[in-house]
Formats: C-alpha cells, structure tokens, sequence
C-alpha cells in the first residue's frame, strides 16, 4: 500500500491569473456493454395464444443475447446522469402443425434516459443504482409456409438497474450490471401482440474523459514606458505532501478530501504569482511491491496531481510529471521493522509527491 504525498504548485505557471476551471468530478464519460439478456412475464394475445396452443410441437426461447452503448455525466461523486440504446435480443417460438412449420420473433430495443446514483468504496470501486425511463420497440415477425406477416409497437418503459465499476486505469474502468425494463409491447393484435418485461445481466467498459477547461487568455495591458521594469528576484519553491489524505490506498485516486486540500494551495500559489514559473512534479513510492509496479504507481499519481493543477489553469507546456518509483526515498536505512504494519508505518514518509516550483518574484 502507498500513500502519497501531494503538493502542489503555481503562480508563473498561471497564464494570466486564476482562470476557473471545472471541478474534477464534474466529468464526461462513454461506454458499451454486452451480456445474457432474458425475457420474463410474457403475455401473448388470446387470440394469437390460442391459435399457438394446437401446435403439435412448441419450443419457447426466452433469453438472447444483448447489449448497448452509453453516454454519461457525472455531477459528483454520489450523482451522475446516462443516456443510452440498448438491444435486448428476440423472444422466439418455434413449432409446426400438420407438417407446417411456424418461426415467431418479437424482438426487442429502446433507447433510456436515467439518473446514477453512486456509493463510492475503496480500491477504485464504487456500487451504484440507476433509476430512469425509455422509449421501446417491440416488433412481432411470424413466418408459416412461406408467408410472414409483421406489426410493432412502440411505448415508454420504466427502467432500474444496479452495478458496480471498478476503476483500473485513470480513465478506463469495468461495469457489471443487471437492468430491468418493464413493459416492453402491447398485446393488442394491430400493435405487437405480445408484452413481456426483460432482464440484462451486462458486462461493460467505460473511458471517461479528462474534465480540464483551458485557462482563460492573459489579459493585455498598456505599457507603461516610463516606468522601470520591475526587479526579478529568484524564487525557487519546494512542496512535499504525504498521500494518506490525498489517494485511495494503493491507487492514484484521489480521495474527495484531497480536492479541497489541492485547492487551498493552489490559490497561495496563485498569490505568490512567481514569473515565468516551471514546475516539475515528482512522484514516489515506498520499497514494499515490485520495482516495476511502484515505478508505474507514482507516475499514475504524479500525472494525477498535475491533470488536477492544469485543470484548474496551469500551463500544460510547463509542467513536468517524473516517477521515480522507491528509487528515491528519504528514510534512508532507519526502518527494519519486523511486522509488515509497523514497516508501513516507518515507511510513511517515502511515499510522496513532490514539487518543485522554479521561477522569479516581482517586487
């Protein structure tokens, strides 16, 4: 497990003051899912049913295979918003009567609008609830000694569903989830002639987009010529913050807290406003895991830190994001414990970001 230590930066790497900037949840995302999908509460208009009741043999296939893309919103960490079109699949019949055969599909689709609902947990998980509502269509085929004939209706549904992501990447994360629709169709014979509820039990991958805003343009002052240019002053600065607040244990996710925590210190950087300021933004691990896993742990978190401070206006072009992995810790040989929890403890300090602010102060 590592945490880290935060810091950050800015002031010269502002273009042209504290522009505001959308905050990190407040972020777009898109995705696709497929799975087993399965039909449930079937009703068949009378008429129809009785007609298939005097077939000698009869096959019901309730379950098909579905799937679906999706589009999001996400408000904050417990509220989100999601359109999407699904494709549930075909309830079939088959039989024959007197050497007849008879092929009937009522395939099914909509298109739904819903609100997520999200109770986030460690580790990059959250477990979520997704209340909404669709638009459907329900088409009925029927085929029998080479004549079809078909009819459809279309209608609004009610649509819930429940899930869990897991996020394994910054931007890329894993969805199982199962949604219930009910009702799909009409039994009325000029529209389907069929109505029926159906469950999808879906596997997905979602990438969510980075929710930076540019900076807005540097303001154009007169000249004022017989003024003297003000004096330059070196200033370098040096941020170092411990990760236990700021990341979810052994992940570059930042915990809700650390959002105000960056915050704070990005407007004291922004009022110590430093000149043509450069930051370079280092992360480290301690020595517990593979070299190869920490190395590529505090890169995560070091990007992670510098994404939350371009989005709320530095200059991407000046920033630069180091992982240096447990090749660079500060305990040095002090922590030999024998337990794995108190080693952690004793290692607390390796695991950090660090940042240094270069540039000059005008007086």
């Amino acid at each position: 497990m590592r945490k880290t230590t935060l810091a950050v930066v800015l002031g010269g790497l502002l273009a042209g003051g504290a522009s505001q900037a959308a905050a990190p949840d407040n972020s777009w995302y898109l995705g696709g899912k497929a799975g087993w999908s399965k039909f449930y509460s079937v009703e068949i208009n009378s008429d129809a049913s009785e007609l298939l009741d005097n077939l000698t043999t009869r096959k019901n296939d309730a379950s098909d295979f579905g799937f679906g893309a999706f589009v999001g919103y996400q408000l904050n960490p417990h509220v989100g918003f999601e359109v999407g079109y699904d494709w549930l699949g075909e309830y079939r019949i088959k039989g024959s009567y007197g050497g007849i055969n008879l092929d009937a599909k009522a395939p099914a689709q909509l298109v739904q609008a819903s609100v997520r609902l999200i109770a986030p947990l460690e580790n990059g998980v959250d477990l979520y609830g997704r209340l909404g509502g669709a638009y459907t269509r329900v088409e009925s085929k029927i085929q029998a000694a080479g004549v079809s004939d078909s009819s459809d209706d279309t209608g609004a549904a009610f649509v819930g569903a429940v899930g869990a992501e897991y996020e394994f990447e910054p931007n890329w994360a894993l969805r199982l989830e199962y949604q219930y629709t009910t009702p799909l169709g009409d039994k009325a014979l000029d529209k389907s002639g069929i109505e029926m509820n159906n469950g999808l039990l879906s596997l997905g991958m979602i990438y969510r987009f980075g929710s930076r805003v540019q900076p807005a343009p540097e303001p154009v002052v007169a000249p004022q010529p017989v003024q003297p240019a003000p004096a330059l002053v070196p200033t370098p600065h040096r941020f170092s913050l411990s990760s236990d607040v700021l990341f979810e244990f052994d992940s570059a996710r930042l915990r809700p807290v650390a959002h105000q925590e960056l915050d704070t210190l990005f407007g004291q950087l922004v009022a110590a406003n430093p000149h043509d300021g450069t930051a370079r933004i280092i992360g480290h691990t301690d020595r517990l895991g593979s070299e190869a896993y920490n190395l590529r742990l505090s890169q995560q978190r070091a990007q992670v830190v510098a994404d939350y401070l371009i989005g709320k206006g530095l200059v991407a072009g000046k920033v630069e994001v180091v992982g240096m992995g447990e090749r660079s810790p500060v305990t040095g040989d002090r922590c030999h414990q024998s337990t794995h929890a108190a080693l952690v403890s004793c290692l607390a300090e390796d695991r950090r970001v660090d940042i240094t602010l270069d540039g000059v102060a005008q007086k």
